[in-house]
């Protein structure tokens, strides 16, 4: 009894934090993205992959005695998870996988949840990666004569610069709809780009001023 309880007590002292990693450019291999002090886990070695530039598999160990389900769960921000799959029957096999057919564009957070013997819930560390190249926005109208609205689901960063790859205007943290006064801007083409900090994703449009 008493092991039991410092299982469950040292368990739930490892699991708490996350490790980050990138995509990678291969999609055989994973990325490194396990932190030590689990080995009284029963999962262990999270890792995850991107393949096919849209879909995420991440795979891991078990630790002596297989879980009877397991309940993999998916954030965006580290807060709030959401329930994505549920696993019955695992077998014990050494390496277990799961794809994620259908991640949200930007950062995927991803933990394993399952119930130790006792009936507590435990969590595996977390693990991020990153589907890159979105930003939700729409800027309009475009040509645009004096008033440029930019709306945006996500905070980012504004910047237009002109043809020499000069900046023009800057406007940062814009978040929902927002409007920049453009008419300082001679007649002409420039490139309006989309920066968000939180998931390190650039994009950039053209932009014409009337």
């Amino acid at each position: 009894m008493l092991k039991g309880l410092l299982f469950i007590f040292f368990g739930l002292i490892g699991f708490s934090g996350y490790a980050q990693g990138s995509s990678l450019d291969s999609p055989n291999e994973f990325s490194s993205a396990f932190l030590g002090g689990d080995s009284l886990s029963v999962i262990r070695d999270l890792e995850y992959s991107v393949i096919e530039k849209s879909k995420v598999m991440i795979a891991w160990k078990t630790n002596g005695e297989t879980p009877e389900f397991i309940v993999i769960e998916r954030s965006d921000n580290g807060k709030k998870f959401e329930t994505v799959s549920v696993l019955n029957h695992l077998s014990s096999k050494p390496v277990h996988q799961w794809i994620d057919d259908s991640p949200k564009k930007g950062k995927n957070l991803y933990r394993i949840r399952y119930s130790s013997k006792e009936g507590v819930p435990v969590y595996s560390k977390t693990i991020s990666c990153l589907i890159d190249g979105y930003i939700f926005f729409k800027f309009y109208p475009n040509p645009v004569d004096h008033i440029l609205i930019v709306r945006s689901d996500s905070p980012i960063d504004v910047i237009i610069t002109d043809a020499n790859g000069k900046i023009r205007i800057t406007h940062p943290r814009i978040s929902g709809i927002q409007t920049l006064n453009v008419s300082a801007l001679e007649k002409g083409i420039y490139v309006i780009r989309f920066i968000d900090k939180l998931t390190n994703t650039i994009s950039q449009e053209k932009l014409v001023k009337n």
